[in-house]
């Protein structure tokens, strides 16, 4: 068989692949292609404001967090495990994370009417800007909870939760979360994520496990095509091609995306992909399957989903890997680790190694970043690296990656011993470890530049001091009013400076910082107008009642919604500040103040 003319259409985007679960009518699936779950970040890296945690599954998945389960509340003061009985046995009430894992309090809807809870988890965005943002939507989504109060709607909590985290790329959690259902999947939206998930994730055995059950059911367009696939990853290339006959013979309309690549599985064809931005799940776990390279254009997708397993499979292009990996790393699906080890495979030319600081200047991509990196490892001493460092973290705030180096960086930077002698590299070290939230190795590095000797010093001493208190408050460095002022009074001739001033004051307030108001009418300019991107009025009232009543998941939602998918560089003080101040009374000071690192780097201080 040279080509499949195959009849049939899957639907397209992440509900495509098989809507319907289903049942090989073989008695053995074939062997699971990669281990399932994406390696968890390194200890190191799980600070709030440094290293977003990923969910992790529980040690017996389902056990800890199906309803009625033993959970332990982060904000508990008790060290001991501290037990909930949920009001009703529910899978709505299923959650994965633990209090190790960033679990909020299983009373987040305390409350808040049910119908209310459902409206916010589906409108939560997909794509924030914010990793906070992000790190709070995924711990609200996969916690375990008490049941709001309110009858339940269609779709239903778990339903509605599992599409929003697949929405976010969030494929693993998905994964996690449908594993520790109390009781077999009904739910025609959870058995599609489940097929899904294992797709994505080239759990082999989990999708034709999944297709096998529902072939006994309903012999689908969707089940048949996957009975097919799932044929042909065991090898059995014949009873593949009497399957897609099959398809042919009963009038499904062709696929040629899926025929192609299923010919390329059975015969080593290569296919003609054309262009194709949102892969399918079935037809990512295809081109894993079949060896074969994304269609150039694949990287461009604003679906998570596709990032993954493109960024994972060793056919994709290097370029396009490292792209998708630094993607992933940022959003925070991905952890250092796994980043660091897409560059440390990635196929580069040894003469770009060879005067790596040159050649990544004049690469602004992915690319030039790895080059970095990887040229890291070649330095044997403090001076070198720290030569390496600086260039990787300036180029990074150059392409508003900073904070992305930063943490590429960080355990780097914690292995140079802080020294006068590298001053020049203070300013840079101290910023990237401030950013990451390893306040405690930054503090030797800002000892470094204390002394001031000219007003360039002078200003990058400012700044740092300043995004130390925003990331630590007293922790890190004592309060000084004169900073302010003499930052103030210098920057009035500069309406840039001062719009970046300003910002930070908003921010600084937000978190309880004592700012005089006089600084304020300081900075006030002649025409200072300009447009700002501003959430629904109803959402920052709204997020100010939540806080104040302390109604936790509800107030984490409406932030979210606040915050958006805008860049955080155009959000204005206005929405800044009453989002920070309103995750500080909540009791997520520490996120707070993550947000308000974040947003301060977004704006360039």
């Amino acid at each position: 068989m040279t080509s499949l003319v195959v009849k049939g259409a899957l639907a397209a985007g992440l509900g495509v692949a098989l809507w319907s679960a289903a049942a090989l009518a073989q008695a053995s699936g074939p062997l699971r292609l990669v281990p399932v779950h994406p390696a968890p970040p390194a200890a190191t890296e799980v600070k709030p404001a440094e290293e977003l945690k990923e969910a992790k599954p529980a040690e017996t998945e389902g056990a800890p967090s199906a309803p009625g389960a033993v959970v332990t509340s982060p904000s508990s003061p008790q060290s001991g495990i501290q037990v909930d009985t949920l009001q009703v046995v529910d899978a709505d009430s299923v959650g994965v994370l633990t209090a190790a894992d960033g679990a909020l309090p299983t009373t987040l809807w305390r409350g808040t009417p049910r119908p209310l809870a459902e409206r916010l988890i589906a409108l939560l965005p997909a794509l924030p800007e914010s990793r906070v943002s992000r790190d709070l939507t995924r711990r609200l989504l996969l916690s375990p909870a008490l049941l709001p109060d309110g009858p339940p709607a269609e779709p239903k909590l778990l339903a509605l939760r599992a599409e929003k985290l697949a929405a976010m790329g969030e494929v693993s959690s998905v994964d996690r979360l449908l594993k520790a259902m109390p009781s077999r999947i009904t739910d025609e939206r959870l058995a599609r994520l489940k097929l899904d998930s294992a797709y994505l994730l080239f759990d082999s055995n989990g999708a034709c496990a999944e297709i096998r059950r529902v072939l006994g059911v309903s012999r689908t367009e969707a089940a048949q095509r996957g009975q097919a696939f799932c044929q042909a990853l065991a090898g059995n290339g014949g009873q593949a091609e009497l399957s897609l006959r099959l398809l042919t013979e009963q009038g499904f309309k062709p696929d040629p995306t899926y025929d192609m690549l299923m010919d390329a599985l059975i015969n080593g064809t290569r296919p003609r992909l054309a262009a194709i931005k949102d892969l399918r799940p079935m037809d990512l776990a295809l081109l894993r399957a079949a060896k074969q390279p994304a269609p150039p254009d694949a990287a461009t997708s604003r679906v998570p989903t596709v990032w993954w397993p493109l960024a994972d499979s060793p056919s994709t292009e290097a370029g396009m890997r490292l792209a998708l990996a630094e993607r992933l790393e940022a959003a925070g699906l991905w952890s250092v680790a796994q980043r660091t080890k897409v560059i440390l495979e990635a196929d580069l030319p040894a003469e770009l190694l060879d005067n790596p600081l040159s050649r990544a200047e004049a690469d602004s991509s992915a690319r030039g970043r790895a080059i970095l990196r990887r040229a890291l490892d070649r330095q044997q001493t403090p001076l070198a690296r720290a030569q390496v460092i600086d260039k990787a973290l300036a180029l990074g705030a150059k392409n508003n990656v900073f904070a992305g180096e930063a943490r590429l960086y960080a355990q780097a930077i914690q292995g140079i011993e802080p020294s006068v002698d590298l001053n020049w590299f203070a300013p840079a070290a101290a910023r990237a470890l401030i950013v990451v939230g390893r306040l405690d190795a930054a503090r030797g590095w800002l000892q470094v530049i204390e002394a001031p000797r000219d007003d360039a010093t002078r200003a990058a001493a400012d700044r740092l001091w300043a995004l130390g208190r925003l990331a630590g408050g007293d922790a890190l460095e004592p309060w000084r009013a004169d900073r302010l002022d003499g930052w103030v009074g210098r920057t009035k001739a500069q309406p840039e400076e001062a719009q970046r001033l300003a910002r930070l004051l908003a921010l600084m307030e937000a978190i309880g910082e004592p700012v005089d108001g006089r600084l304020w009418r300081d900075l006030v300019a002649d025409g200072d107008r300009r447009p700002v991107a501003m959430p629904s009025p109803a959402l920052l009232p709204s997020l100010a009642d939540a806080a104040a009543n302390d109604r936790l998941g509800e107030g984490i939602a409406f932030a979210a919604l606040a915050l958006g998918e805008t860049r955080l560089a155009d959000l204005p003080p206005p929405v800044l500040g009453p989002v920070v101040a309103g995750l500080a009374r909540l009791g997520l000071l520490p996120e707070a103040r993550a947000l308000a690192v974040e947003a301060a780097v977004a704006a360039g201080l």
